[in-house]
């Protein structure tokens, strides 16, 4: 009888991890979209569009509707995840005219914003002689001029410049010759140089963007988690966080960026696959292990403050958080100099399997996918409830 008294108190716990006295709501959506498929990827949003993908029996489809949840075309670009956490990983990326999408399955397709018609495609293994990560290849590929890059993660062929318009090789890259991480990498300029930044398997690594020279390497735990969260540039400064066993870490950017420099570690800063967000001078994202979320000082690496509200992904919009607990639970937060405080939240009832993809708000609306749906909100009706 103890016991299962015990288990009851710890189900509670990640069932109402909000301290008490927090205000609930209960708003209604601005639209509900249903049948886009088993998939954790957060959608795309312009002016006129929303993009999101999804798998459904092994393909992955592309959909793209208008602003009020009208489907306008449904595209196949290519083979999808089917295994462990089945469904879409990498949120599709719109440039101009096109929108670009990468299954868990190495399938790059361009596609035409109006019509959805497939433009180009490119498999990372079959193409690009890639090895794919263990919970299939998760990052959106990043868009950059007329360049377009990709991390098929082979002992060669390990980072790939593609031409965007056409797919065309610009330059490869053996990097470390590790299978990819699980982020998208990040195009930065320091002083004269323009680097990119990506994660391997067990590494940070920084190439020179133009030709895809390895400039330098920052090796991981090999008893930690693998990175799922992208860096954040800041002043010369990289941040990274890559969950337990690695945690938080301050990287300086040297000279004209060819090396770096370590600043500060804090291992209990230990987002896993949720993100992180910076605002000001603090960084916020879950504490994993701790159940938490935390802010820290970006000078120390020092922890500044704690909201209890368990763990899950985390973005910004203005001054402000969106927080999606993976219980369901949606929370805005308002930050200040490190601390929180918790507006307000809701519960996410609608979809499908766990609650992993990271919320977006654009254009004035917050998207929330869950699994097979995908349900948007007037975000400035919630910041007011």
């Amino acid at each position: 009888m103890k016991r299962n008294l015990v288990l009851l108190a710890v189900a509670m716990f990640f069932l109402n991890d909000v301290d008490a006295g927090v205000k609930a709501i209960n708003p209604v959506p601005l639209f509900l979209i249903e049948g886009i498929g088993n998939g954790y990827s957060a959608p795309a949003v312009t002016s006129s569009r929303v993009f999101v993908t999804g798998e459904l029996e092994g393909t992955g489809f592309l959909f793209a509707y208008d602003t009020q949840g009208s489907l306008l075309w449904k595209s196949s670009y290519g083979r999808e995840w089917a295994e462990n956490f089945r469904g879409s990983r990498a949120s599709p990326v719109v440039a101009d005219t096109m929108v670009y999408t990468c299954s868990g399955l190495g399938d790059i397709a361009c596609f035409g914003i109006q019509t959805g018609k497939k433009l180009w495609e490119v498999n990372m293994i079959e193409d690009l002689h890639g090895v794919n990560a263990v919970f299939g290849y998760s990052m959106p590929v990043l868009i950059e001029n007329d360049r377009i890059y990709c991390l098929p993660g082979g002992p060669d062929t390990n980072i790939v410049c593609l031409n965007r318009f056409s797919g065309e090789i610009i330059w490869i890259s053996g990097g470390n010759g590790e299978t990819p991480g699980y982020t998208s990498p990040l195009v930065i300029r320091h002083h004269d140089r323009k680097l990119l930044v990506t994660f391997s398997e067990m590494a940070l690594l920084g190439l020179d963007a133009e030709t895809g020279a390895l400039l330098w390497t920052y090796e991981l735990s090999l008893k930690g988690n693998l990175p799922c969260n992208q860096p954040i540039y800041a002043q010369g400064f990289l941040y990274i966080v890559a969950g337990s066993g690695n945690g938080a870490v301050k990287l300086e950017l040297l000279e004209n960026g060819s090396q770096i420099q370590e600043i500060w570690r804090n291992p209990d800063f230990d987002t896993y696959f949720g993100g992180f967000v910076m605002i000001g001078n603090f960084l916020y994202g879950s504490a994993d292990k701790r159940h938490l979320w935390w802010s820290i000082d970006a000078n120390t690496g020092k922890v500044t403050g704690s909201l209890s509200f368990g763990t899950g992904a985390t973005s910004s919009e203005g001054k402000n958080l969106v927080l999606y607990n993976q219980s369901g639970k949606v929370g805005i937060v308002r930050p200040d100099n490190g601390k929180m405080t918790l507006v307000n939240s809701f519960l996410i009832t609608k979809g499908t399997s766990e609650h992993f993809a990271p919320p977006l708000v654009a254009g004035g609306r917050l998207f929330i996918r869950h699994g097979n749906a995908l349900l948007v909100y007037d975000y400035q009706e919630l910041l007011n409830l």
